[in-house]
Formats: structure tokens, sequence, C-alpha cells
């Protein structure tokens, strides 16, 4: 199982999708105060809670986190592997636009906001390409074991 390259690619989504859960998507400045969007809503510096939840966020990038984790250990249907691959492939194109919709939705909130995206939104879109990698190889894979199944 991981010696497969796919098992690499999927590996690394799953822990970029991971990373997605550890900090801030886009931090604000108004009027020298500072405030950070985290997956789970928006907080001041200090710490404190906005009136701008972002729990959907949560859920969503746990959600892909784990089936792109239990996608590595459907090695034996490498069909559904492929399918899972191509459908976390559509998630992640949902959480990019849902994660603009949030920052969108924090920064209508704090009008008149400096806004200064974090690293994170990068994530995304080399997961897709990860996914996508993952995909050919498993995609490959599954072709090779129908020719050897010719030649018998």
């Amino acid at each position: 199982m991981l010696q497969r390259s796919q098992t690499l690619f999927l590996l690394g989504a799953f822990v970029l999708s991971i990373v997605l859960l550890t900090g801030p998507l886009a931090r604000f400045t108004l009027d020298g105060s500072e405030f950070v969007l985290k997956h789970s809503g928006l907080f001041t510096a200090e710490g404190e809670k906005e009136a701008v939840a972002a729990w959907p966020l949560t859920l969503y990038f746990a959600l892909v986190a784990v089936l792109a984790f239990l996608n590595i250990f459907f090695y034996m249907n490498r069909m559904r592997q492929m399918r899972i691959s191509i459908f976390l492939i559509l998630l992640h194109a949902g959480m990019v636009a849902m994660m603009f919709y949030y920052v969108a939705m924090a920064k209508n909130q704090l009008e008149g906001a400096i806004l200064v995206h974090q690293w994170r939104f990068i994530i995304p879109p080399i997961c897709m390409i990860l996914l996508y990698l993952a995909f050919r190889r498993i995609r490959r894979d599954e072709l090779l074991v129908k020719a050897y199944d010719r030649i018998r």
C-alpha cells in the first residue's frame, strides 16, 4: 500500500487538508485592531470571538480530510478510489469558493478593514493537483491489471 506512488499523493493531500484546520485563513486590520478569520470563525487578536461564525468551514475541512485519509485504504478497490479522488477534487473546488465566501462575509462585517489573505488559500489548489496525480496513477494501475487479465 505505502509503496504505491498514488498513496503518497493521497497522503500529501490528507496532510495539507489537516493543515487547513490549524491556523488563520485571513487577517483583517481595522483602526489599529487586528482580526483573524479561522476555520471556526472571526476572532480578535486577543482571541475573543466576533459575530461571524464559520463552523460550516470546520465541517467541510474535516470531511475533506477524513475522505482523503479513507481513500488511502481503498487500494483494493481502485475504481472506488478513482471516484473518491474525483469527488475530492470537486470538494476542493467548492472549498475554495466557500473560503472566499467567508472572507467576503467577514470583510462586509468589518467595513473598511484591510484584508490580507494567508498562505492557506493555496492549499486547496495544491491538493487538487495531488489528487489529480493520484487519480492518474490509480487509473494506470487499473489499466495495467486489465491488460494482465487480457493476456491470461
